[in-house]
Protein backbone atom coordinates (compact mmCIF):
# COMPACT_ATOMS: atom_id res chain seq x y z
CA UNK A 1 0.00 0.00 0.00
CA UNK A 2 0.91 3.45 -1.30
CA UNK A 3 0.50 6.01 1.61
CA UNK A 4 1.08 10.09 0.31
CA UNK A 5 1.12 12.38 2.79
CA UNK A 6 2.30 16.42 1.62
CA UNK A 7 3.50 19.09 3.85
CA UNK A 8 4.33 21.66 1.33
CA UNK A 9 2.25 21.25 -1.35
CA UNK A 10 3.96 23.38 -3.77
CA UNK A 11 7.20 21.80 -3.99
CA UNK A 12 6.59 18.48 -3.61
CA UNK A 13 3.97 18.38 -5.48
CA UNK A 14 5.89 19.81 -8.20
CA UNK A 15 8.26 17.08 -7.73
CA UNK A 16 5.54 14.51 -7.31
CA UNK A 17 4.32 15.13 -10.89
CA UNK A 18 7.65 15.77 -12.84
CA UNK A 19 8.66 12.30 -11.22
CA UNK A 20 4.61 10.45 -12.34
CA UNK A 21 5.70 11.94 -15.90
CA UNK A 22 9.23 10.41 -15.74
CA UNK A 23 7.23 7.22 -14.82
CA UNK A 24 4.55 7.69 -17.47
CA UNK A 25 6.65 8.56 -20.05
CA UNK A 26 9.31 4.99 -19.86
CA UNK A 27 9.01 1.95 -21.58
CA UNK A 28 10.59 -1.39 -20.59
CA UNK A 29 10.94 -3.77 -23.36
CA UNK A 30 12.42 -7.32 -22.11
CA UNK A 31 13.38 -10.52 -23.96
CA UNK A 32 15.55 -10.42 -27.04
CA UNK A 33 15.59 -6.72 -27.49
CA UNK A 34 17.61 -5.53 -30.63
CA UNK A 35 18.76 -9.28 -30.99
CA UNK A 36 19.27 -10.10 -34.78
CA UNK A 37 21.36 -13.05 -36.27
CA UNK A 38 21.99 -16.93 -35.10
CA UNK A 39 19.99 -15.70 -31.31
CA UNK A 40 16.69 -14.70 -33.54
CA UNK A 41 17.14 -17.89 -35.79
CA UNK A 42 17.94 -19.89 -32.59
CA UNK A 43 14.83 -18.40 -30.86
CA UNK A 44 12.35 -19.41 -33.88
CA UNK A 45 13.64 -22.77 -34.25
CA UNK A 46 13.19 -23.59 -30.18
CA UNK A 47 9.62 -22.14 -30.27
CA UNK A 48 8.65 -23.66 -33.17
CA UNK A 49 10.63 -26.89 -33.89
CA UNK A 50 11.42 -28.18 -37.66
CA UNK A 51 10.47 -31.72 -38.36
CA UNK A 52 12.93 -31.51 -41.31
CA UNK A 53 15.57 -31.53 -39.00
CA UNK A 54 13.64 -33.74 -36.12
CA UNK A 55 13.99 -30.73 -34.05
CA UNK A 56 10.81 -30.54 -31.44
CA UNK A 57 8.48 -27.69 -30.94
CA UNK A 58 9.85 -26.06 -27.61
CA UNK A 59 7.40 -22.89 -26.66
CA UNK A 60 9.17 -20.97 -24.71
CA UNK A 61 8.42 -17.12 -24.81
CA UNK A 62 5.28 -16.76 -23.70
CA UNK A 63 5.34 -19.15 -21.13
CA UNK A 64 9.33 -17.35 -19.24
CA UNK A 65 7.49 -13.65 -19.40
CA UNK A 66 4.32 -14.49 -18.40
CA UNK A 67 6.16 -17.24 -15.18
CA UNK A 68 6.65 -15.99 -11.83
CA UNK A 69 10.28 -16.36 -12.42
CA UNK A 70 9.64 -12.69 -14.67
CA UNK A 71 6.19 -11.33 -13.07
CA UNK A 72 7.22 -11.31 -9.72
CA UNK A 73 10.42 -9.12 -10.19
CA UNK A 74 8.82 -7.21 -12.43
CA UNK A 75 5.94 -6.25 -10.39
CA UNK A 76 7.98 -5.11 -6.98
CA UNK A 77 10.08 -3.35 -9.80
CA UNK A 78 7.23 -1.47 -10.86
CA UNK A 79 5.81 -1.08 -7.54
CA UNK A 80 9.23 0.55 -6.28
CA UNK A 81 8.98 3.00 -9.49
CA UNK A 82 5.75 4.37 -8.67
CA UNK A 83 6.46 4.69 -4.62
CA UNK A 84 9.54 6.98 -6.18
CA UNK A 85 7.00 8.48 -8.17
CA UNK A 86 5.06 9.93 -5.73
CA UNK A 87 7.64 10.60 -3.31
CA UNK A 88 9.25 12.73 -6.14
CA UNK A 89 11.99 10.58 -6.82
CA UNK A 90 12.97 10.72 -10.67
CA UNK A 91 16.20 8.63 -10.10
CA UNK A 92 14.91 6.42 -8.19
CA UNK A 93 11.55 5.71 -10.67
CA UNK A 94 14.80 5.07 -13.50
CA UNK A 95 16.80 2.63 -11.09
CA UNK A 96 13.67 0.64 -9.94
CA UNK A 97 12.52 0.58 -13.77
CA UNK A 98 16.22 -0.75 -14.85
CA UNK A 99 16.49 -2.97 -11.74
CA UNK A 100 12.85 -4.19 -13.00
CA UNK A 101 14.26 -5.10 -16.25
CA UNK A 102 17.38 -6.86 -14.98
CA UNK A 103 15.69 -9.27 -12.84
CA UNK A 104 13.34 -9.74 -15.76
CA UNK A 105 15.66 -10.79 -18.10
CA UNK A 106 17.37 -13.25 -15.38
CA UNK A 107 14.19 -14.76 -14.64
CA UNK A 108 13.85 -15.35 -18.55
CA UNK A 109 17.46 -17.67 -17.99
CA UNK A 110 15.88 -18.94 -14.46
CA UNK A 111 12.64 -20.01 -16.08
CA UNK A 112 14.71 -21.42 -19.25
CA UNK A 113 17.06 -23.40 -16.86
CA UNK A 114 14.10 -24.89 -14.92
CA UNK A 115 11.26 -25.04 -17.19
CA UNK A 116 12.45 -25.84 -20.89
CA UNK A 117 11.28 -29.32 -22.09
CA UNK A 118 11.32 -32.00 -23.93
CA UNK A 119 14.40 -33.06 -23.05
CA UNK A 120 17.74 -33.64 -26.15
CA UNK A 121 17.12 -37.16 -28.00
CA UNK A 122 20.43 -39.42 -26.82
CA UNK A 123 21.76 -39.27 -29.76
CA UNK A 124 21.74 -35.81 -29.54
CA UNK A 125 23.58 -35.81 -26.34
CA UNK A 126 25.56 -38.51 -26.96
CA UNK A 127 26.14 -39.31 -30.56
CA UNK A 128 26.40 -41.96 -32.92
CA UNK A 129 25.54 -44.07 -36.13
CA UNK A 130 22.40 -43.12 -38.18
CA UNK A 131 21.57 -44.24 -41.27
CA UNK A 132 20.38 -41.97 -44.10
CA UNK A 133 16.41 -42.37 -44.81
CA UNK A 134 16.89 -42.47 -48.77
CA UNK A 135 20.31 -43.83 -49.19
CA UNK A 136 20.10 -46.03 -46.14
CA UNK A 137 24.56 -44.96 -46.17
CA UNK A 138 25.65 -44.87 -42.40
CA UNK A 139 26.86 -41.56 -41.10
CA UNK A 140 28.20 -40.35 -37.58
CA UNK A 141 27.14 -37.76 -35.52
CA UNK A 142 28.82 -36.15 -32.93
CA UNK A 143 26.67 -35.63 -29.87
CA UNK A 144 26.80 -32.38 -28.28
CA UNK A 145 27.78 -33.97 -24.39
CA UNK A 146 25.05 -32.42 -22.94
CA UNK A 147 21.22 -32.04 -22.42
CA UNK A 148 20.11 -28.90 -22.38
CA UNK A 149 17.33 -28.26 -25.21
CA UNK A 150 18.14 -24.52 -26.53
CA UNK A 151 22.09 -24.00 -25.56
CA UNK A 152 24.07 -24.73 -28.52
CA UNK A 153 26.42 -21.74 -28.31
CA UNK A 154 24.45 -19.86 -25.66
CA UNK A 155 24.25 -16.90 -28.32
CA UNK A 156 20.23 -17.07 -27.39
CA UNK A 157 20.30 -17.93 -23.52
CA UNK A 158 22.92 -14.65 -23.50
CA UNK A 159 20.97 -12.17 -25.79
CA UNK A 160 18.26 -11.99 -23.43
CA UNK A 161 17.88 -8.57 -22.04
CA UNK A 162 15.94 -5.53 -21.28
CA UNK A 163 15.76 -1.92 -22.75
CA UNK A 164 14.76 0.94 -20.89
CA UNK A 165 13.32 3.87 -23.46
Amino acid sequence: MISLSISDPGEALDRMCSALRTLASKTLQVGLVGAGGSAADHAALLEHGSPAQGVPGRPFFDAATGSAYVLDPVTEGFTAALEAAVSGDEAGVTAALEAAGAAAADGIRAWFDAELGPPNAPITVSGGWMRNRISGKPFYISGKGFNRPGYDSGALYNAFTYELK
